[in-house]
């Protein structure tokens, strides 16, 4: 087996990309007021999605085991109806599942003027403000083996500060939680904390932020212990701040040189520092205690949207818009890294524009948004099979996400290819939903969670 020689990195919750059973359990353990008992560790750990990209922050779920194949009329154990629109992953703690949602509203209000001056009048932009209603923000939480809704928190109405894109929608970000409350983030309209029976806790604004072509926010916030992260990346001064989770006060705020974008940060420890990664331009990386910035790396393309994937002592940022590109970044190093020794290997074909890169084990697996699928070796960049394409022709804004040495990928016509993991392809299944699909799945046990754009579907294996 290839070993990398730079020193590893955990991800925020000490979990290495190839993670054990025991050592999740761990985790979740802690995250909670409560101590689990030793004998209800392995259980308590399939019981959990509870962020963005899942409790390895990076779409896997270690002990989740979905079924392979389903259809309108297979392997579904419920299909829920969800009022309005949202693009953010579902999360899952225990048997809750929570969502953000906004729901249009049959009443006028007038269109706030954030759009930055010089906005070219566009098609894309024009769509964008052919979408704009008023819209009721809320939080919707539901009984994960039911489906059956259990409570709806709005937590604001208001017209949006802009149109979004055709791939997005006024509630893109996903929540997060830690066991004890619940953290929606809804952009121009506030972070929100709940807890778990839908009891405000405190809130917090944030200015209108003007983004690029009127399309949107969509940058989900990312946790660690008391520390949450959000990148506010737009057209006015760019920044990134952490808030403490307890109460919504600012710890820190640092600006950035940065255009609007729509990452999500990942949080990992190395050397035992823990840092937040962060895409754009450039890839930066910042200390979660103080905000210093202590490296970052140019040469990514404008609107570099994937969440970096981190494992091997390595990062790997990747970047799509109008052109290709991926680099892997040596950890433990200060400064400038652009175009040196420390980036160990790039890439400048078949990387995503939107879904984000998934490591597991020593692949890095990474899906275009046109149907090319691709695995390389994560340490030294091995092609073991480049821009395959996919059956079908499919697009794709959802991530993939994998369980039982399985892949996942939901397009947005609602077929999820099924992959064997592994340096070759092969395809297990190809699976038809209803409806259009742009956010993330979700793995929690034996069942998958797919949000499409009027349904939540829970598909597990049929016991009959």
């Amino acid at each position: 087996m290839s070993k990398s020689k730079y020193p590893s990195a955990t991800l925020s919750n000490g979990i290495e990309t190839v993670v054990k059973k025991i050592s999740i359990a761990l985790l979740l353990a802690a995250l909670v007021s409560t101590p689990l008992r030793a004998a209800d560790l392995a259980e308590e750990a399939v019981k959990y999605w509870p962020q963005w990209r899942g409790p390895t922050w990076n779409g896997v779920a270690p002990q989740g085991n979905p079924p392979v194949t389903w259809s309108e009329t297979e392997n579904v154990r419920w299909k829920t109806p969800i009022k309005g629109a949202g693009w953010g992953t579902p999360i899952v703690w225990y048997d809750r599942i929570f969502l953000l949602t906004a729901i249009p509203l049959a009443k006028e209000m007038p269109i706030p003027d954030v759009i930055p001056a010089g906005t070219p009048n566009t098609k894309m932009h024009r769509e964008a403000i052919g979408s704009w209603k008023p819209q009721r923000f809320a939080i919707v939480c539901l009984n994960r083996i039911t489906g059956k809704p259990l409570w709806s928190r709005t937590v604001r109405e208001g017209m949006p500060h802009q149109g979004h894109h055709r791939k997005a929608g006024f509630a893109s970000e996903s929540p997060v939680t830690d066991g004890q409350h619940i953290y929606a983030y809804f952009g121009s309209f506030g972070l929100h904390c709940y807890d778990l029976e839908g009891r405000l806790v405190w809130e917090k604004d944030f200015e209108a932020q003007p983004i690029k072509y009127g399309v949107g926010e969509g940058s989900s916030p990312a946790l660690f212990g008391n520390t949450l992260v959000i990148p506010v990346d737009t057209e006015r001064q760019s920044y990134v701040v952490a808030i403490d989770k307890r109460t919504g006060a600012e710890i820190w705020k640092k600006d950035r040189e940065e255009d609007s974008n729509w990452s999500t940060p990942s949080i990992f420890t190395h050397a035992g520092r823990r840092q937040v990664v962060l895409n754009g331009t450039k890839v930066r990386s910042y200390d979660l205690s103080t905000g210093e910035l202590l490296w970052e790396c140019g040469k990514q393309s404008q609107g570099a949207i994937p969440m970096p994937a981190v494992g091997h002592g390595l990062v790997f940022a990747a970047s799509g818009f109008r052109k290709d590109t991926l680099h892997a970044i040596a950890l433990g190093q200060r400064g400038d890294l652009t175009g040196g020794k420390h980036v160990v290997w790039t890439l400048s074909r078949g990387t995503p524009y939107v879904p984000c890169p998934m490591l597991w084990g020593e692949e890095l697996y990474l899906l275009e948004d046109q149907s090319f699928f691709s695995c390389l070796g994560a340490i030294d960049g091995e092609r073991h099979y480049l821009k395959h394409r996919l059956p079908g022709i499919l697009n794709f804004t959802s991530s993939p996400v994998g369980a039982a040495d399985r892949i996942y990928l939901l397009s947005e016509e609602g077929r999820t290819v099924v992959l064997q993991r592994g340096k070759e392809i092969n395809v297990l299944a190809i699976n038809k939903l209803d409806g259009k699909f742009h956010a993330s799945p979700a793995i929690v046990g034996d069942a998958i969670y797919l949000r499409g754009d009027k349904h939540l579907y829970c598909l597990a294996k049929s016991s009959h």
